[in-house]
């Protein structure tokens, strides 16, 4: 029988500190006793060990699937033998205390008492905008320590698709990057590991500095004739602007032929002018290829500051939309640095 306790031997605390460190202290404590919570986040192995914890915090947990993900039987199974309640996204109705979300896909259909706190830049934006919020609404998105999902999580996890799929070995290859940021940064990172051959089309101009400083070769969007030329020297072309059917609406078709294409963004960035067959996980973002997108390391101290911001919230009564307190996502940064032998000067150099 599968349940919460298997998955924390099979994440152990060497992949997963910050998990093992809640669960623990939640156990003693019981911070959320008596409240009720709805949890949207893409429901996956890794994410378990999340939900456990807000198991043990002693919260009346009602969990749902975010809309891009297809529910795992496994989780779903885990989740009733833990006497979990599961309900479709679109079935999710009603009152909270709180809300833990990703994309903002509760803000029509839930109502939260206390609090609010969102996972995603997209989500983020859309709970910024509520000018009338009579809750505490925590981004996790706008902190620093959300780079290291989103930077050398996504991007460890886009290299590693993209060498599993590649038909040959991609030392050495020429590899051109849409878009600098985070996401973008990281991809860069991981494969500059590989080749000194990486290039990086942006436009925005401090990003282009940015770009140049790191050793890559800097082309602006605003440049076509550049751009032009680098997608037909490259060898392996990876998007992650965000913006859907960019690269159809920019650039033509022919210039592709013969590339090893991939898509980072959530968008189909490569859009209407191509076929599912031409890129790599048929226009999926090609970590999702995998069985793993994103490490657990990588995971780890975002899904615990996801958590604590319901202690945030509820330290910090205020309604309206603001960061995680600085203070977490400093100690956050830090311990994450020391436990995977990580420097500090290290990641500031990447982000």
């Amino acid at each position: 029988m599968t349940n919460f306790q298997n998955f924390f031997k099979q994440y152990p605390e060497t992949s997963a500190p910050f998990m093992h460190k809640m669960l623990e202290d939640y156990q003693i404590r019981k911070p959320f006793a008596g409240m009720s919570i709805a949890h949207n986040v893409p429901l996956t192995r890794t994410t378990l060990l999340k939900i456990a914890c807000l198991k043990a915090s002693g919260a009346s947990l009602t969990v749902t699937n975010p809309s891009f993900i297809k529910d795992s039987p496994q989780c779903l199974d885990v989740l009733s033998r833990e006497g979990v309640q599961f309900v479709p996204l679109n079935r999710l109705k009603g009152s909270f205390d709180f809300l833990l979300d990703c994309g903002a896909e509760l803000i029509e259909q839930c109502h939260a008492t206390q609090g609010i706190v969102e996972l995603t830049r997209t989500g983020a934006i859309r709970y910024e905008q509520i000018s009338d919020s009579q809750v505490p609404i925590v981004s996790v998105d706008d902190t620093r320590l959300k780079s290291l999902e989103t930077c050398l999580g996504t991007g460890e996890g886009v290299y590693r698709a993209v060498s599993e799929l590649c038909p040959e070995s991609i030392a050495d290859k020429r590899i051109l990057i849409f878009g600098f940021g985070k996401v973008g940064t990281g991809i860069a990172y991981y494969f500059s590991q590989k080749t000194d051959h990486i290039s990086v089309v942006d436009m925005l101009p401090e990003r282009l500095s940015t770009i140049e400083s790191r050793g890559y070769e800097a082309i602006s969007a605003e440049l076509p004739k550049q751009v032009e030329d680098a997608i037909k020297q490259a060898d392996v072309i990876i998007t992650a602007t965000g913006i859907k059917d960019i690269l159809s609406h920019s650039y033509q078709h022919e210039w592709f032929a013969d590339k090893v294409l991939a898509n980072a963004g959530a968008e189909d960035e490569f859009g209407f002018n191509f076929s599912d067959s031409e890129i790599l996980a048929e226009k999926k973002p090609v970590n999702f290829s995998l069985d793993e997108p994103t490490l657990m390391p990588f995971l780890d101290p975002i899904f615990y500051a996801h958590n604590l911001a319901i202690e945030d919230a509820l330290n910090n009564q205020t309604a309206g939309f603001r960061a995680l307190n600085k203070s977490h996502d400093q100690a956050i940064i830090q311990t994450w640095a020391q436990y995977h032998q990580w420097t500090l000067e290290q990641l500031n150099q990447i982000f």
